[in-house]
């Protein structure tokens, strides 16, 4: 599974993408509030902030299952599936990613 495959696989099968999101909008946020007038953000360079942030966190995410996954050539999509089941990685994503808190 490539990683667009498993960004697209992660948004059709969890919230846990979403829940990152509007954590990381939240924080941006706040983040934001705490600049001076003069030097806050505009909501599209907030937005443009938060998507890397989401980025990030996916491609943190595959590189961690990347490196236990161990893909059978001939099916790799369902080797990443069969593992992100077995091991129940969307439900202690989401509930990991739930608990975060971002520090400002």
């Amino acid at each position: 599974m490539d990683r667009e495959e498993f960004e697209t696989y992660l948004n059709a099968n969890s919230r846990v993408v979403a829940i990152f999101r509007s954590q990381a909008l939240a924080y941006q946020h706040s983040k934001n509030r705490q600049r001076a007038a003069s030097k806050r953000w505009s909501e599209t360079a907030v937005a443009s902030a938060v998507d890397k942030m989401v980025s990030q966190f996916v491609d943190n995410v595959y590189d961690k299952l990347n490196a236990n996954v161990k893909e059978n050539k001939l099916h790799p999509y369902e080797s990443w599936v069969s593992f992100i089941e077995t091991n129940e990685v969307l439900d202690n994503l989401e509930e990991t990613v739930s608990e975060m808190v971002f520090e400002a």
